[in-house]
């Protein structure tokens, strides 16, 4: 069963990142790092052209303010851990 989508936090605590997440999302790419990607959707009415997400894949807001990307991190790194 799937967790429904939040927009916020999924955790209390998050590791200290030393770099920003743009900066780990390419270098996990560049590792093939199995990172299963967000269904790409239509960007919504309204959403910020000057604003692109490359976790997403779509405009509306940045990478570094991605939830989503930001769960997925710290996922990672507590399953490494």
């Amino acid at each position: 069963k799937r967790q429904p989508l939040s927009k916020g936090p999924r955790y209390k605590r998050y590791t200290p990142l030393t770099a920003n997440r743009t900066m780990i999302l390419e270098e996990a790419f560049s590792l093939k790092v199995p990172i299963r990607l967000p269904q790409m959707k239509p960007p919504r009415p309204g959403s910020d052209a000057t604003k692109y997400c490359k976790y997403h894949h779509n405009i509306g807001h940045h990478t570094e303010d991605s939830w989503a990307l930001k769960d997925k991190i710290e996922e990672l790194i507590r399953l490494c851990t």
